[in-house]
């Protein structure tokens, strides 16, 4: 489909100039019509369409595997990042003299698990920025032979500054350490390739770049480590044989040998209905990431033009950041003229998807 068409489908375009996706992403017809698809069936047919729910669910999980270029036994669907977050520094084990390693430009998500490690006496090392950067050197000097994980977000939430996963996760190795990464913020924008990009996990939420629904969210553990952790939390579904749950083994229960151990009980099929079908709406545009960051950039260019201050480095991938005097109340009068962008860092933020337009950005600059 072409941009024109892409467009008609998403109904926000017609209300809005809407540049929020770094907050919350609209829902596109198609999504919409799988979500109501799911709840006429769920109404009409409830336990009755239960298997095909099921089926469903590994239809999905076939979907962003492909989308990720990982493999089905290393996806779990959860309920949102922060879980996925807590799974992974619960699961992991510490011993005396420890550290977990973070930054300062996280959201609270992807901050607070590792924090709270402190009371089982797991040492926080932060990275801070150096004017919105955070540098590899620094990374360098605090990652050590007793760091346990690494985590970080692929793209920052606040003024979009893309780490370099490359690098942090040949850092880890070389320290034989896990590397977690939080990529809420470029998983539907960015090409995302666990293979050639290795993570040990990442946790992400599916309702910004990936256009799709609160409450569901994607967890990937790498192959090789499936079997070493054990799920922190336990239920139904973590067996291997859950549909024979009325004759399984009480004394030695076999637990699945995939990701699938870690989704404890029913899932959220609400979601993952609505998760298909943005990965299916999303693979219509082959040019995604190429869109995404010709629109920032451009964005970016412009707003130096007119002299505003721009706090995204040029590492940067969706999310655009400028400085301005009051920032929240500038965004409210944004949105009073239809225009949907977000305040952080001190600055407005825009997160302008491939569906927008240059003729967009430039109703911002004008009403700017």
């Amino acid at each position: 489909m072409n941009l024109d068409e892409i467009r008609e489908l998403i109904p926000t375009s017609k209300k809005y100039t809407y540049m929020n996706h770094a907050a919350c992403a609209p829902l596109p017809i198609p999504v919409q019509e799988a979500q109501r698809k799911y709840l006429e069936e769920r109404s009409l047919e409830a336990e009755v369409a239960f298997d095909s729910w099921l089926e469903h669910a590994e239809e999905t999980r076939q979907l962003i595997a492909e989308f990720i270029n990982a493999s089905c036994e290393e996806i779990a669907f959860l309920k949102n990042t922060s879980e996925g977050i807590n799974l992974v520094a619960n699961m992991l084990t510490y011993q005396k003299g420890d550290n977990v390693v973070t930054t300062d430009l996280e959201f609270p998500s992807n901050y607070m698990p590792w924090l709270d490690l402190q009371r089982k006496g797991v040492e926080l090392k932060v990275v801070k920025n150096k004017e919105g950067k955070l540098l590899y050197e620094d990374f360098e000097k605090v990652v050590d032979d007793n760091t346990t994980c690494l985590a970080v977000s692929h793209v920052e939430f606040a003024t979009g500054f893309k780490n370099d996963l490359n690098a942090l996760s040949e850092l880890c190795r070389d320290h034989n350490a896990y590397f977690f990464v939080d990529p809420i913020q470029s998983l539907g924008a960015l090409t995302l390739n666990v293979q050639e990009t290795p993570m040990d996990f990442f946790s992400s939420g599916c309702y910004k770049w990936l256009m799709s629904e609160l409450g569901i969210s994607v967890f990937y553990i790498r192959k090789e480590l499936i079997d070493t952790f054990h799920p922190p939390d336990i239920g139904w579904f973590s067996l291997k044989d859950y549909e024979n749950y009325e004759n399984f083994d009480k004394e030695n229960p076999e637990i699945a040998d995939t990701a699938r151990k870690f989704e404890c009980g029913n899932l959220n099929f609400y979601g993952i209905y609505t998760l298909y079908a943005s990965l299916q709406f999303l693979n219509t545009f082959p040019t995604v990431e190429q869109r995404v960051m010709e629109l920032s950039t451009y964005l970016m260019d412009r707003l130096t033009e007119e002299g505003f201050t721009v706090q995204t480095p040029q590492e940067h991938a969706g999310i655009v950041n400028f400085k301005v005097k009051k920032s929240k109340e500038l965004v409210e009068k944004l949105k009073k003229k239809g225009i949907i962008v977000s305040s952080r860092a001190g600055g407005i933020r825009v997160s302008a998807h491939f569906w927008n337009t240059t003729e967009e950005l430039e109703t911002l600059l004008r009403n700017l």
